[in-house]
């Protein structure tokens, strides 16, 4: 990247781009800062340890929990020797512990916020298990051993605990229209209902199909207009618009009001 930036932007849009990039920097991380104060304050603090707390309580909880992130975060790096290095450990290890629970909640039943949020947790610790005693294992193995042991902690889990209740997986079913393994509440729903979901599901399917190109051209798209390749740019263009047009028949048009109001 830097050096695309200083070959081919020209001066001006380059001090923009490069102003541009430390903006988004910075939000990332203020934003995953306040998030982590986020939790820490309402989820454990207010609903657990202390659910009369003054609002002045709750700022110094906030604050406090941001500092200790951050010198948390900064500690973290007295062991990185490269940003490959952590790079590697946050995809292949924290990463690795966050798409079973991801990928799971929306298609199996038993899945609950708790059981996908005790998932995730035990995903992390395994991951920084690895790190502490795993240091120098190859990523892939970091990925196995993360992977396998959130999938684990996440089934385990679920059939330990109570399921949820039967009227509130009926109701969510009805609005989200999940995929399968839903067979347990899909069964208790009209035919026709059912027959017109599945109907939508083909057509999801498809529309994934092209979102995912669609999304890389628009990026790519953006590229070769700032390094002025206008030969690509043309191609990127058109294919773009024959995305754009089959998305709109197998998505877009399918939206009902609400949705596009609520968009």
């Amino acid at each position: 990247m830097p050096v695309v930036i200083n070959e081919f932007i020209p001066n001006g849009l380059k001090g923009l781009l490069i102003a541009g990039l430390i903006a988004a920097a910075m939000s990332t991380f203020d934003s995953l800062v306040n998030s982590g104060a986020a939790y820490w304050v309402k989820d454990i603090y207010q609903n657990i340890i202390n659910p009369k707390a003054t609002e002045k309580q709750l700022v110094f909880q906030s604050r406090i929990s941001s500092v200790i992130m951050v010198l948390i975060g900064l500690l973290f790096t007295l062991g990185i020797s490269s940003i490959n290095e952590i790079w590697g450990w946050l995809t292949m290890g924290i990463g690795a512990g966050l798409i079973a629970p991801l990928f799971i909640r929306w298609y199996w039943w038993r899945i609950n916020g708790f059981r996908f949020s005790f998932g995730i947790v035990f995903g992390m610790i395994s991951a920084i298990f690895m790190k502490f005693y795993a240091p120098y294992s190859e990523e892939y193995i970091n990925f196995l051993v993360v992977f396998l042991s959130s999938i684990f902690a996440t089934f385990i889990f679920s059939y330990l605990t109570k399921p949820t209740e039967n009227e509130l997986l009926l109701s969510f079913f009805k609005i989200t229209r999940p995929f399968d393994f839903w067979n347990k509440i899909r069964n208790q729903i009209d035919k026709n209902e059912v027959i017109g979901i599945k109907k939508e599901k083909r057509l999801d399917i498809i529309s994934v199909i092209l979102a995912v190109p669609w999304q890389l051209s628009l990026f790519l798209v953006g590229m070769a207009f700032m390094i002025k390749r206008w030969d690509y740019f043309s191609i990127l263009i058109l294919v773009l618009a024959l995305l754009t047009t089959g998305l709109y028949f197998t998505w877009f048009r399918r939206l009902s009001k609400e949705d596009k109001s609520a968009g």
